[in-house]
């Protein structure tokens, strides 16, 4: 199973990985969530879990996330959570 991977550390929010396969402006993201450690860490996502969404609603029927086509990635704190907040990244990539 491929999966994507994110080192990281920060505050306990949690966050959202997205990853796009257009390079058009507006299209459809996939993304998937996660909460950062404090200390260092290697979390792995499988790209199964990784949901189409446009506009941050879900789209039934996008296709699956095909790794070969992706072509930019970003991070956003989730669930519209206030307040301050850490996060921290060495490195994104596959695996």
């Amino acid at each position: 199973m491929q999966t994507c991977f994110i080192d990281s550390r920060g505050t306990s929010k949690r966050f959202k990985l997205n990853l796009l396969t257009d390079d058009a402006f507006d299209s459809i993201n996939y993304q998937a969530s996660f909460t950062p450690a404090p200390a260092w860490q290697t979390l792995h996502i499988p790209l199964a879990t990784f949901r189409a969404t446009f506009r941050g609603r879900e789209v039934p029927g996008a296709p699956a996330l095909d790794p070969a086509r992706i072509r930019r990635v970003g991070l956003m704190i989730a669930e519209r959570q206030a307040g301050p907040f850490t996060l921290e990244v060495r490195r994104i990539g596959l695996a």
